[in-house]
């Protein structure tokens, strides 16, 4: 098959995904379809996008390629959407986000050099920051949305603000910062007061998103991760109480924790794990 061919079932398939959403939207089509707004919409994308992540984290090829078209789906029906609301055309968004992509890597489609991927970023933040509506911006943490996950928003303003030098000077340096937060948390929990300890732990929060984004570390990555290493030890000890004819709810806590450190233990001896 050659690559004409392959653009050709492209483009027939997204306006096969058109003509479809255009039915579920028409007065003959689906009821709850035809309700929808893209305010009521969001929220379907984001739990699509989160199931196709969990999909790529799972290496899960079937999940991924399940997901992906459920995301492409939606997109293109908010894209509709804005075309029935007379916002703007899906053949406009399209050539929107074609035109802004091509003059963001102009290493690729103009006269720029970029031969590492810190020059390709580098490039990127120039080209945005000429941008008309970028340039508008009353401020350097404009543009950060506030729906991100609290821990990808944390590390996304520190990272702005340290464009300009609002940042400690190493990574080193904030680890002090992070015992002065915990101190802080501390003495709230001492003082007994709700409200101060929501704030100190919500600081003590950011800091840490801090010194992992010193560290090169995507904080919402390695929570994830961890997350995800505490559900499977969880799983574990559920699966061996069942195993023994054991509930969960009337086994002691020594018990449930000699478990989890056979978990560990059998992680370990498999390569899964290194961490205490």
């Amino acid at each position: 098959m050659t690559c004409r061919d392959v653009s050709g079932e492209t483009a027939e398939a997204f306006a096969a995904l058109i003509d479809l959403i255009r039915k579920l939207r028409s007065e003959d089509g689906c009821p709850w379809d035809r309700k929808q707004t893209p305010r009521t919409f969001h929220p379907y994308i984001l739990e699509e996008y989160h199931e196709m992540v969990q999909a790529i984290n799972r290496d899960a090829t079937k999940d991924m390629v399940d997901e992906a078209g459920d995301l492409i789906f939606l997109v293109i029906f908010v894209a509709y959407m804005f075309e029935q609301q007379g916002l703007s055309t899906m053949s406009e968004i399209v050539h929107h986000v074609i035109e802004k992509m091509v003059r963001r890597h102009p290493h690729v489609f103009g006269q720029a050099k970029a031969d590492h991927p810190e020059d390709v970023i580098e490039n990127w933040r120039k080209v945005k920051e000429a941008e008309a509506n970028i340039r508008e911006r009353q401020s350097l943490l404009d543009g950060i949305p506030r729906s991100l996950p609290a821990l990808s928003r944390a590390q996304s303003l520190a990272g702005r603000a340290a464009r300009v030098g609002f940042d400690w000077t190493s990574g080193q340096d904030v680890f002090p910062k992070i015992d002065e937060e915990l101190a802080e948390l501390k003495h709230a929990l001492a003082s007994g007061s709700s409200q101060e300890i929501r704030a100190e732990l919500g600081d003590l929060l950011f800091v840490i998103v801090n010194a992992a984004r010193h560290l090169h570390i995507d904080s919402e990555a390695a929570l994830n991760e961890t997350s995800d290493k505490f559900e499977r030890r969880f799983r574990y000890i559920e699966s061996r109480l069942f195993e023994q004819g054991k509930s969960i709810d009337h086994t002691p806590l020594q018990e449930m924790d000699a478990l989890w450190e056979e978990a560990k233990s059998l992680e370990k001896a498999e390569g899964g794990g290194l961490e205490p």
